[in-house]
């Protein structure tokens, strides 16, 4: 069973607590206290989890609402027993229809889908993970390519084409990257795509800092990845190469 079907069983419990309550307010330690958990739990672990699983943005934000309203009246001193019955049974539906059923619809997740789902308690999103796929692509596809077309990217060969000393500890893709774009200038007259700073940062706060981007952000990763990836085929299939 998958800690969403898990999670789905645990509101399907309190639900069924909760509506064993004849009284119409109820104020308990135990119900404050599983209400509480309930929330933390959907904000630290479902929620980071849900968002790795491509459920729909409108999903969660609904379902984010809906656990606010019940952590804000389980804080308050005398709860509303209809009203935590019924947001419950709302939580309980639309997590069924909008996320079991959605999830069990799809296809078996492949093992990075498992890989991310691991991962969740990190924060990590998909926005981070296709910002992820694109950088790495960047950098192997700049390798390879340089191998293919005899331009050396090791440090020393960097500082003489870009004819400046690079401290080892600040020695990066950006660095080989910029020495490979003179060069295919140099060896083909060939442009290569201009890596601007932002994406220079970028790749930084993204690798090593386990930074979310923004979905225009990520787009623009993706964006600049396929034009290189593109520029990269037509120049290293072409006879001059």
């Amino acid at each position: 069973m998958s800690r969403v079907e898990m999670f789905y069983d645990e509101l399907k419990s309190f639900y069924s607590e909760t509506a064993r309550i004849r009284t119409r307010t109820v104020s308990t330690r135990e119900f404050k206290e599983k209400a509480i958990a309930t929330y933390e739990n959907w904000k630290t672990e479902i929620q980071p989890l849900l968002k790795t699983l491509r459920i729909e943005n409108v999903t969660l934000t609904t379902l984010d609402c809906l656990f606010e309203n019940i952590y804000n009246e389980a804080n308050k001193r005398v709860g509303d027993t209809a009203y935590t019955k019924a947001k419950l049974s709302q939580i309980n539906n639309v997590f069924l229809e909008r996320v079991v059923v959605k999830l069990k619809e799809n296809k078996p997740l492949e093992p990075t889908a498992n890989l991310m789902e691991s991962a969740a308690f990190l924060g990590l999103d998909t926005n981070w993970s296709v910002a992820v796929c694109a950088l790495q692509l960047q950098e192997v596809a700049v390798t390879l390519v340089a191998e293919k077309t005899g331009i050396n990217l090791d440090k020393t060969s960097v500082e003489k084409i870009l004819d400046r000393q690079i401290q080892p500890k600040d020695f990066s893709f950006n660095h080989q990257y910029e020495a490979f774009t003179k060069e295919m200038k140099r060896l083909f007259d060939v442009d290569m795509p201009i890596l601007v700073p932002q994406l220079r940062r970028m790749r930084v706060n993204v690798l090593h800092e386990g930074y979310n981007p923004e979905p225009e952000e990520k787009d623009s990763l993706v964006s600049f990845t396929s034009g290189l990836l593109k520029k990269l085929n037509s120049t290293s299939s072409a006879e001059k190469l």
